[in-house]
């Protein structure tokens, strides 16, 4: 057993919208793997709040809110270290063969995430066990940080900059005041 040659990590969600918590995974992530694939899926059980191309460009305009270093003139993020993407109507396993990810890593804020996570784990490895899965935990601060927390603070006009960068607050503004 070794590791790869070059590792690249395959980081799904719904991101709607990408929180502090979103980009505290990718942190860790960028530290951990050569690559990093951010990619924005669609989960039925969810209303989106924001558009799949609007989300993709809060995820780009968020890591370089967060991280003004990240930028490059050419658009790569990290020097292309760092790429963002979208996938549908695939599995998770599929779309991580199909980038060429050889880890697939998910977040962990609280222990309500731990059984869906452990489930999502164990289907995943029975699929590709070539693919094995990586959880991070979140830094301590953002443990209670959410999409839905930052959706539902929003809709009663509390601040959601504690949650969000300032491009995904502005997103939210306007899209209450109908811009």
């Amino acid at each position: 057993m070794r590791k790869a040659v070059r590792t690249k990590a395959l980081y799904a969600g719904s991101f709607d919208p990408v929180t502090r918590g979103h980009l505290d995974i990718v942190r860790k992530a960028l530290a951990t793997f050569d690559a990093v694939h951010v990619a924005v899926g669609t989960n039925v059980r969810k209303q989106r709040a924001f558009g799949l191309e609007q989300s993709l460009d809060l995820i780009r305009r968020s890591v370089v809110e967060l991280w003004p270093e990240a930028a490059s003139a050419d658009g790569a993020l990290f020097e292309g270290a760092l790429d963002v993407g979208e996938y549908a109507n695939q599995s998770l396993i599929r779309y991580a063969r199909t980038i060429g990810a050889t880890h697939i890593v998910r977040g962990l804020r609280e222990a309500t995430n731990f059984n869906e996570e452990f489930n999502l784990h164990g289907l995943a490895e029975r699929i590709d066990p070539t693919i094995p899965m990586v959880h991070f935990i979140c830094d301590t601060q953002f443990l209670h940080v959410s999409s839905s927390t930052a959706k539902e603070l929003d809709a009663v006009g509390e601040d959601i900059g504690w949650l969000v960068l300032p491009s995904v607050a502005a997103a939210f503004r306007a899209r209450r005041e109908g811009r």
